[in-house]
């Protein structure tokens, strides 16, 4: 007998769930547990069940739920023999229960015993110390992590919830729950070392919220946001701890926090090496949290059984249905429904759809789908439909962002639906969800937050536990924890229900011991109850029944059996239905079965029949469960299904909107068909690229690629077309990093063919499009270089389009390795090229790839004109992603001059050019430019902005310099705050972290935070490096100048001051800055402290004086606190 009081009073045995009674009944058991073993008094048992107000003839009262609860725990107990469990003791009563069967005694148990273990480690890890010898390796701590995870599913709501409020069990709650933040703490110290920091910040964030005192969770979730790559936030957290603990308390925060704040800002790792395995079953219960919708309703109907044992979980729907349908919630309401297959998740759904349909809500579903070749962004479609709307489609030209503004018109179409009246979005199967759905969803929990009157929307989800959610599906969980979603995880229905169900199929209702066995075989999983329900009413035998083996084998067999029931034609059919997918179409099965359609429906009739299949729509039908089809499928041999693969794939050739089920047929119709099957995967790529669904195209690409390698009758020239395929959806979905392996193998390929016109394609397939260098800082891919050089060499003289661009590629690939005359003549000759060939589009692309490629100090006034050309040119063109393009590097150009004008202008434009087509490259060298002149002005709110903005761009592409102008953007808030012992550490983290020359940068930061011994001592290890930040000639070389003439000042070093001062004196009146970010100042004011540093204070004066009149030009009012602060300091 188990017995738990971790929420409302229950008890089982190795039947199932033993009935307790009432109230009363319940209380006095959780009275009992609440002494753990020991005897009660009378009066104490009294004063706990009836809140200290027992009624007149309590003692006789409370004898009649003693003996009830005796026959319930001990149902052979005799009515005059001794009992085992619940025994009569002086002076009272009391429940004798191993202390592994009361939830209470196992829950303590578990967690002393795991704190043991963890306490040494979490210490060690808060306060940057190596773990403990002896510590536990990977697979200990994923064993540690699992039994907590196990304790903390104990509990189900408020501990000994029966006894109210009374004073022993409110301290009793007090101690248990002491205890369950002791575990929390525990398992997320696990998490982090086992690499979970993600899902520890997101659990962390309420542990803090509910408990703000506990300096160890504020510790934990600081690392846990630092090891996710969120440093900023973790300072923040940082900073809110120690505002909370002034607040409350008036005390600093202790020395464990004071080390974690170290941690993150020297960026220590706190992950193991080698992390443990996924943990376990209870560990991904914890952690978790075309499809078609009917023809004629909205959403899918009910089966012909009522629903039973789900009381509970549909009443706290209802309650939100309610709440959403009144208003009374400000933002939207999310509900995560969980469980096993066949628990019945749609089912719960359904009767949650139809009480909201009846109370005045639209009702929008969309499931998806079990089959690969489903459309992309599939359940969003049928969503959108239901809403009167439609997916949006691609265009010709793509940024990187069209799909990002595809997922916010959706987005946008859902919330102003449930702007206009109450909405309820149903999600089902997300199991089954493609990645581009996920993300639509992803950002729906995003957007979706309401300022004032908002809309009112319910969004349900439903996905299957196991295996535990992964990648796109476990953002989703994460996300929708972070927005307290309702999560019902469902478990079996208990014997009485499953009897309920049992009896309304079969017409018959089952003895006791009928039920028992039938829940044990079963384990209250619904869809099992009506299989093996429908069989003994045509069997009539459930004892035989019952003896057969568990489910899921057991199923598998019932349906086996009531598919042998159906004639030969009827399951031949359903074969052939059961390779098209979980859905599907009647014109489709028909052509694959080579049958017409009335003799498709005759043999379909009897599956109908038999609920093994149900109409879906007109003409369109589905297996009732993906366990029918994968019972009728398996039942295919493998050469046999991948003949019926053929046939499907030829009869749906050339229908628009099946590229992807087409792709999926020609890939599993084995090696015989290669050559049909990479061509189908191309068009499916091209079709999911057409509607952003980039992950999608990159899949089918794959496959592609994977095909023709094995097709015998492929050619390089189409290899070449698939790698440019892959070349542009990598562009389109942000990824350059990776696309610079595929132009590799495109330029092998090219060679091969002896081509140099597609050899000149593959080397400006890294350059083409970007906004950055294309190579990391100092870096020259002598691949990509040598192709380009051959392709100029091998392509006619004289002018051409092909000539102009690999020119243009050409000089933005050798820009760490060519000195920077050589770049600007070849930008400068191919810019002329396209003039002369009288090609504006040509002209445009000149323009801003030359841009790029002679991006230096010195070039900034050539810039801006190229620029300005290129605005002009893209209006006159109608090319929206050049405009932005061109407006973004034209602000870049502004902001170098100093021409707050122009940058004001530019920058306005291009943030709404970028903002409207979602152009997140724009969007990233916009932040990096905004961020620090919004610091310089004091715009924190704005700065915090900015970088979570940057940081979030960061999950979604992967782009060369990304990591640098995020590091920028911190430091630069860092800086502007006067947060001087945090930047002096972040400073000092970079060394090694990055390819920069910041050794002029660690030492003048040193220098400016007071920390002048470590300052000199570094400069004098790094001469090398500073001297060579000083000779260089590059974007972010007047940073590097700059920093040195800082140091030079602090220093006293007159020749490091006159190189600096040589250095930047072609620059004054602009802002020292590193290329789009990093504004620290005029630059004339580091010409100041160069000039002091070599003794000549007048021109120092003069320079200050003229930095000054810029800050206020430029209106940047903490650099002009900092000039009178420096010249105050070395008075000049």
């Amino acid at each position: 007998m188990r017995i738990g009081v971790l929420g409302t009073t229950v008890a089982a045995d190795a039947s199932g769930p033993v009935g307790l009674g009432g109230p009363k009944q319940r209380a006095l058991l959780a009275a009992l547990a609440l002494h753990r073993g020991r005897a009660v008094a009378i009066d104490t048992l009294t004063d706990l069940v009836w809140a200290g107000a027992p009624p007149p003839g309590v003692a006789g009262t409370l004898q009649g739920y003693v003996a009830g609860l005796r026959r319930a725990l001990e149902p052979d107990r005799t009515s005059r023999g001794g009992g085992t469990l619940l025994v009569t003791e002086q002076p009272g009563y009391a429940l004798r229960l191993p202390e592994e069967d009361l939830d209470t005694a196992a829950f303590e148990h578990a967690v002393t015993t795991a704190h043991g273990r963890v306490a040494p480690l979490a210490d060690a890890l808060c306060r940057g110390r190596d773990l403990p010898p002896g510590s536990p390796d990977a697979a200990g701590l994923g064993a540690l992590h699992t039994t907590l995870d196990e304790a903390l599913a104990l509990w189900r709501g408020v501990p000994f919830a029966d006894l109210g409020e009374v004073p022993a069990a409110e301290a009793e709650r007090a101690r248990l729950e002491e205890l369950r933040v002791l575990a929390n703490e525990d398992r997320s110290a696990l998490g982090i070392l086992l690499g979970l920091h993600a899902t520890v910040a997101a659990e962390l964030d309420a542990l803090t919220r509910q408990h703000p005192l506990r300096e160890r969770a504020w510790a934990l979730r600081a690392l846990a946001l630092a090891g996710s790559g969120r440093q900023a936030d973790a300072l923040a957290v940082l900073r809110q701890v120690r505002d909370v603990l002034d607040e409350e308390l008036g005390l600093e925060p202790g020395a464990e926090l004071r080390a974690v704040q170290a941690a993150v800002l020297r960026q220590e790792s706190t992950a193991l090496p080698d992390p443990a395995p996924a943990p376990g079953p209870a560990t991904a219960a914890r952690a978790s949290t075309g499809p078609q919708v009917h023809a004629a309703l909205p959403f899918p109907t009910l089966w012909g059984w009522s629903l039973a044992g789900r009381a509970d979980e549909l009443a706290a729907l209802t309650d939100l249905v309610d709440r959403v349908v009144a208003g009374t919630d400000r933002s939207p309401s999310f509900v995560a429904l969980t469980g096993e297959p066949g628990i019945g998740k749609s089912r719960l759904s359904i009767e949650a759809a139809t009480y909201a349909d009846a109370h005045g809500m639209t009702i929008a579903w969309g499931r998806c789908s079990q089959d690969d070749g489903a459309p992309a962004l599939w359940p969003w479609a049928t969503v959108l439909e239901r809403l009167g709307s439609e997916l949006p489609t691609s265009g010709t030209d793509d940024d990187g962002g069209a799909a990002f503004r595809a997922w916010e018109t959706v987005v946008e179409s859902v919330l102003a639906a449930a702007t206009a009246g109450p909405l309820m979005l149903v999600l089902d199967d997300l199991h089954w969800a493609d990645t581009s759905s996920l993300r639509v969803l992803r950002l729906l929990t995003e957007a979706a937050v309401a300022e004032g009157p908002g809309p009112r929307l319910l969004v349900l989800t439903t996905w299957r536990e196991h295996p535990p959610p992964t990648g796109a599906l476990a953002e989703v969980a994460e996300a929708l924890a972070r927005k307290h979603a309702l999560r019902i995880q469902l478990r079996g229905i208990p014997a009485e229900a499953a009897a309920q169900v049992f009896a309304q199929i079969t017409e018959s209702e089952p003895t006791e011991a009928e039920t028992d066995a039938l829940r044990r075989r079963t384990e209250g999983n619904p869809f099992f109850l009506v299989e093996y329900a429908r069989l003994a009413r045509e069997r009539g035998d459930v004892a035989a029944l019952m003896a057969e083996p568990q489910p899921p084998a057991a199923v598998h067999e019932v349906l086996s059996r009531r598919l042998a029931q159906l004639d030969e034609p009827t399951r031949e059919l359903l074969q052939v239905a059961s390779v098209l997918g979980r859905i599907f179409e009647l014109g489709t099965l028909a052509g694959t079965a080579d049958q017409d359609d009335d003799q498709v429906l005759d043999r379909l009739d009897p599956a109908l029949a038999a609920g093994l299949v149900e109409e879906d729509g007109v003409d369109r039908f589905r297996f009732t469960h993906a366990l029918v089809r994968d019972t009728v499928r398996s039942s295919l041999p493998q050469s046999r299904r991948a003949r019926v693969h053929a046939r499907a794939a030829r009869v749906l050739a050339g229908r628009n909107g099946h590229e992807a089920e087409i792709a999926r047929h020609w890939l599993a119709a084995g090696p015989r068909h290669l050559a049909d099957a990479w061509p189908a995967a191309q068009a499916a790529a091209r079709s999911a690229t057409a509607v952003f669904a980039y992950v999608e195209a990159l899949e089918m690409l794959e496959h592609a690629l994977r095909a023709q390698d094995q097709d015998p009758g492929s050619d390089d020239r189409s290899r070449f077309e698939l790698l440019t395929d892959l070349a542009e959806v990598l562009r389109r979905a942000g990824r350059w990093i990776e696309l610079r392996g595929v132009a590799h193998e495109a330029i092998e390929v090219a060679d091969e063919l002896g081509d140099p016109d597609l050899l000149g394609r593959a080397g400006i397939m890294t350059s083409t499009g970007a906004l950055w260098q294309a190579a990391a800082h100092a870096q020259v891919d002598p691949m990509v270089v040598a192709a380009l050089r051959r392709a100029l060499d091998r392509l006619p003289d004289g002018d051409s389009p092909a000539r102009c661009r690999v020119m243009l590629g050409l000089a933005g690939e050798i820009y760490y390795g060519a000195t920077p005359q050589e770049r600007e003549a070849i930008s400068a000759e191919a810019v002329a090229m396209a003039r002369r060939l009288g090609d504006p589009a040509l002209t445009l692309s000149a323009c801003l790839h030359a841009a790029i490629a002679v991006w230096r100090a010195g070039t900034a006034q050539l810039r801006l004109d190229l620029t300005t050309e290129a605005v002009g040119l893209a209006e006159r063109l109608g090319d929206g992603i050049s405009l932005c393009s061109a407006l973004t590097l034209r602000a870049v150009a502004a902001g170098e001059l100093g021409d707050v004008t122009v940058l004001d202008e530019s920058l306005s434009r291009a943030r709404a050019e970028a903002d409207r087509l979602r152009h997140i490259y724009a969007q990233l060298v916009l932040d990096s430019l905004e961020v620090s002149w919004a610091a310089m002005q004091g715009r924190f709110d704005e700065v915090e902005k900015i970088i979570e903005h940057m940081q979030g761009i960061g999950e979604v592409v992967s782009i060369t310099g990304y990591e640098e102008a995020v590091a920028g953007a911190l430091l630069m808030q860092l800086l502007w705050q006067g947060r001087d012992d945090e930047l002096s550490l972040a400073m000092t983290a970079m060394e090694g972290n990055t390819f920069l020359p910041i050794a002029t940068s660690i030492v003048a930061v040193q220098c400016r935070t007071g920390h002048l011994d470590v300052a000199r001592t570094y400069f004098e290890g790094h001469r090398e490096d500073v001297g060579l930040a000083m000779a260089s000639d590059t974007w972010f070389s007047p940073m590097a100048w700059s920093m040195g003439a800082e140091a030079a000042c602090y220093l006293g070093d007159a020749q490091l001051g006159a190189t600096a001062y040589q250095c930047l004196a072609d620059l004054t009146g602009r802002p020292a800055c590193a290329g789009s970010g990093s504004a620290i100042g005029p630059v004339d004011m580091f010409l100041a402290m160069a000039a002091h540093a070599t003794g000549e204070d007048d021109l120092a004066a003069r320079h200050a004086d003229r930095a000054l009149e810029l800050c206020a030009t430029w209106d940047v009012p903490l650099a002009a606190d900092w000039v009178r602060r420096e010249r105050e300091r070395f008075s000049f």
